[in-house]
C-alpha cells in the first residue's frame, strides 16, 4: 500500500479513489498544490476538496489507519463484503470527539458510511453503539475465523507436524490449564512412559540420537504431542499473516505478544554447529521472507519429529507452515523484520495463504514477490 493512498485514506477518502490516485501518479502534495478545479475535474467531492486545501482536521495517524484497516481485513464491518470500496469512519464524529484513536474508528463501505451519517425511521440506524457492536463482532470473527482455518488444516489427512517446541507449547498449555488427561493419546503416551504423571512430556537426553522422536514409543510421543499443540491451536488467538506480507501493514498491524501463522517459501540453514547431526545443539534459523518482510526465528534441528523432517523438510528451502510467538519488530535495512519463537513447524496444510475475506486488500497489493524488493514508499513523506 503506497503512502499516498495511505494519506488519503487517512483524511477520509475511499480505498478505491485513493488507489487510483496514487496509481496515475498523484501525491498529496500535488493535489494540494491543485486548483479547486483540477480536484473537481478528478472526481473529488467538494466536502473532501475543501478539507484538503484548508486542512482543518489533521489527518488519522498512520499507525492507527493501518491497525484498524487489518484488524478489519480491509473490510465493512457491518456488510464484510470483499469487493466493496471502503472508508475510515469516526465513530463518535471528529467535531465533537477529536479523536483518531482505534476505539473510535470503524471500517465501513460507502453505502453504510452514507448510512452512518443518515438517521431513518424505517431501518436500523447505524448510531455509536450499534457501529461498535459490530466493529468487535467482526474483529473478533476475523481472529477466530484464522484460528479455525489452521486447525482445519491440521486435521487434514496428510498434514503434519515436522517440529513442535515442546518446552513452549506446554508453557502455554499450562497457562490455558488444558487437562491433559482429556488430551488424545495421553493413556497411549501415559503407558509407554513418555510422559509424567501430570502428563509432562519427558526429556529425551540422548546425544546419540540424530533426531529426538527415535528410537521406541516415538509414535506415541508425537501423538499426544501434537494433539496437545492443537488445543493449544485452538485456544489462542492467531493472526494469519500468510496474505498480508506487506511492509506497510504488518509494520503498523503486529505487535510484540502476537501469535502470528505464515505460510510459503521458507529458508532454513544451520547458524551454530553446522556440521553437528546428532544430540542437542542443531542451532537453525528459519526465515519467512516476502514483499520486504523477514519472517525469523531460531529452533534446535534436534527437535525434528522424522529422519525425513530433520534431513530434508528443515534444511534449505522448504514450502513450509510455521507458527511465531512474535518478540520483535524492527525496521533494518529498508525491511521489516519480525523476530519471534516458533511452536511449529508443519507440511501439508493446504492453501492457507488464499481466504476470502482476504481478497479486498490482496486487490490492492502489487504482484506478489517472493524475494525480490518492491517499492510502495513505505517510510517517504508526502
Amino acid at each position: 500500500m503506497r503512502a499516498t493512498e495511505k494519506a488519503l485514506m487517512a483524511r477520509g477518502m475511499d480505498s478505491v479513489s485513493a488507489a487510483k490516485l496514487a496509481q496515475d501518479g498523484w501525491t498529496l502534495n500535488k493535489l494540494k498544490l491543485a486548483s479547486e478545479a483540477e480536484l473537481k475535474a478528478l472526481g473529488l467531492v467538494e466536502g473532501f476538496i475543501k478539507a484538503l486545501l484548508k486542512e482543518q482536521r489533521p489527518p488519522i495517524p498512520i499507525d492507527n489507519l493501518m491497525k484498524v484497516l487489518f484488524d478489519n481485513r480491509f473490510q465493512c464491518c457491518v456488510c464484510r463484503d470483499p469487493k466493496q470500496s471502503i472508508i475510515v469512519h469516526h465513530i463518535d464524529e471528529w467535531a465533537h470527539s477529536r479523536s483518531h484513536n482505534i476505539k473510535n474508528l470503524a471500517v465501513l463501505c460507502l453505502q453504510h458510511h452514507d448510512k452512518a451519517h443518515t438517521r431513518s425511521t424505517l431501518s436500523q440506524n447505524l448510531d455509536a453503539a450499534t457501529l461498535r457492536g459490530l466493529k468487535a463482532g467482526w474483529e473478533s470473527e476475523v481472529k477466530k475465523r484464522d484460528a479455525e482455518s489452521i486447525y482445519a488444516a491440521m486435521r487434514l489427512e496428510y498434514s503434519n507436524w515436522n517440529y513442535i517446541n515442546e518446552l513452549r507449547v506446554f508453557e502455554i498449555a499450562n497457562k490455558l490449564k488444558i487437562d491433559f488427561s482429556s488430551v488424545k493419546y495421553f493413556f497411549n503416551a501415559s503407558a509407554a512412559g513418555v510422559i509424567d504423571s501430570d502428563g509432562m512430556p519427558i526429556p529425551v537426553n540422548n546425544d546419540e540420537l540424530f533426531y529426538m522422536y527415535q528410537g521406541a514409543a516415538v509414535l506415541q510421543r508425537y501423538h499426544y504431542i501434537a494433539n496437545v499443540f492443537n488445543e493449544v491451536v485452538k485456544r489462542i488467538p492467531i493472526v494469519n499473516v500468510s496474505d498480508f506480507l506487506d511492509k506497510g501493514v504488518l509494520g503498523f498491524a503486529l505487535v510484540p505478544g502476537e501469535f502470528i501463522f505464515v505460510q510459503g517459501k521458507h529458508i532454513f540453514s544451520p547458524i551454530e554447529n553446522r556440521h553437528k547431526y546428532q544430540g542437542r545443539g542443531q542451532i537453525c534459523e528459519g526465515v519467512r521472507r516476502a514483499n520486504e518482510v523477514e519472517v525469523r526465528f531460531v529452533f534446535d534441528r534436534w527437535e525434528a519429529t522424522s529422519s525425513s523432517a530433520q534431513s530434508q523438510w528443515l534444511t534449505g528451502t522448504r514450502d513450509q507452515g510455521s507458527l511465531v510467538h512474535v518478540k520483535d519488530l524492527s525496521r533494518e535495512e529498508g525491511r521489516l523484520v519480525i523476530r519471534g519463537t516458533v511452536l511449529g513447524i508443519g507440511s501439508n496444510f493446504g492453501d492457507l495463504k488464499t481466504r476470502e475475506y482476504a481478497q479486498s486488500w490482496l486487490e490492492w497489493m502489487p504482484t506478489r514477490q517472493e524475494d525480490d524488493d518492491i517499492d510502495d514508499d513505505w517510510l517517504d513523506d508526502e
